[in-house]
């Protein structure tokens, strides 16, 4: 029998979000509101979907290796160079990528527990040890103790901001300190998913690139605002050397014909995502103001979700198999190592309503 290596066999597989018809079939609801992935429930850039329908006739070919296309209108709106960008399958892609270039044999990743868990598994499947520090009073990443935990075996830092599952975020004062104490030799991974939200929600969030520090990644990507989650596009910004590195480790054709065209249809579609952005803060006011009303610790989010506390993991188990019967999938962070709290994310304002509502006959 073929031996598995102990890294891949001790994986634990990525639980993702319930889907439609889990409770279609079970539950029969009249209405469904799936808020349980971070997706844009608005659907999809108009133009990305008008992209990618004409990208379709060109499906016999391979896609360009290079992405150049993209990457110049990703570059263009940031004012960076193409040298400067890379894309790649989302951000869980480009993650896998980074760990393929940078890391050898004895280094280590450092990040937070009760962050992004794919991270944590990328990391086990190239046989990475993750280092995991605690995180600080209310949920926040803490970026003192961190620092404080580097060691000469320290090839890259992981930071996600806002994090996901929790919505909190750190703002640019706080970044700043801990990049001029941060060693130039450890790559800062900045995890920006939710990059178009956060900025819009808070003035301090940190708008930096390998323009102020040479040892940074930015990852951002199409999913969320955007709404192409189903077409796996993201993109990094860093400096030419990083770019390059990664250039030479991603695989040939990534991504494809049409991942490459939704791209660049949604980068230029400023109507979409601005109508994302917006309601998405008229989505976090709603669910910030009705959970307050109900009790429930619902905390600050920069992201397109929100975190809801509980004072137990059986509490939150009970709140989110009931949330199923009434139509509403949201999702317990147990594999996020947070079994007491349940994240929801932000969809249209029906959905919304629906949850609430949901939540109020339950409670």
């Amino acid at each position: 029998m073929i031996k598995i290596p102990e890294n891949v066999a001790d994986l634990v597989t990525y639980e993702h979000g319930k889907r439609f018809e889990v409770i279609t079939e079970k539950f029969r609801p009249e209405e469904i509101a799936k808020l349980s992935s971070n997706e844009n429930t608005n659907g999809a850039s108009p133009k990305a979907l008008a992209a990618m329908q004409e990208a379709i006739k060109d499906s016999h070919w391979y896609p360009d290796p290079a992405c150049l296309d993209l990457r110049r209108k990703i570059a263009a709106k940031f004012g960076v160079g193409e040298e400067n960008i890379v894309v790649g399958n989302g951000s869980e892609g480009l993650i896998s990528n980074i760990c393929r270039a940078f890391f050898e044999s004895g280094d280590e990743l450092l990040t937070s527990i009760n962050s992004f868990v794919a991270v944590y598994i990328t990391a086990r499947a190239a046989n990475i040890p993750c280092i995991k520090v605690p995180m600080k009073e209310g949920y926040k990443l803490d970026l003192d103790a961190i620092l404080a935990a580097v060691t000469p075996k320290t090839k890259a830092i992981y930071l996600a901001n806002p994090n996901n599952p929790t919505g909190t975020m750190f703002a640019a004062p706080e970044f700043a300190e801990f990049m001029s104490e941060n060693s130039r030799d450890i790559l800062v991974i900045l995890d920006e998913a939710y990059y178009e939200f956060a900025r819009y929600l808070s003035p301090d969030y940190p708008n930096v690139s390998f323009l102020d520090y040479d040892n940074i990644i930015n990852l951002r990507t199409f999913s969320k605002a955007y709404g192409l989650a189903g077409i796996r596009i993201g993109y990094g910004v860093a400096n030419e050397p990083i770019i390059n590195a990664l250039l030479k480790v991603k695989l040939v054709f990534e991504p494809s014909v049409i991942a490459q065209a939704a791209g660049g249809g949604a980068i230029e579609d400023e109507e979409f995502l601005q109508r994302a952005v917006e309601n998405n803060k008229q989505g976090l006011d709603y669910f910030h103001r009705e959970f307050s009303d109900l009790g429930l610790p619902c905390f600050e989010s920069f992201a397109n979700f929100v975190m809801i506390e509980f004072p137990d993991s059986e509490r939150a188990m009970e709140i989110s198999s009931k949330l199923l019967e009434h139509g509403v999938i949201v999702r317990p962070l147990k594999s996020f190592g947070l079994p007491h709290c349940i994240r929801i994310t932000v969809g249209q304002p029906w959905e919304n309503e629906l949850c609430v509502r949901a939540m109020r006959e339950i409670l």
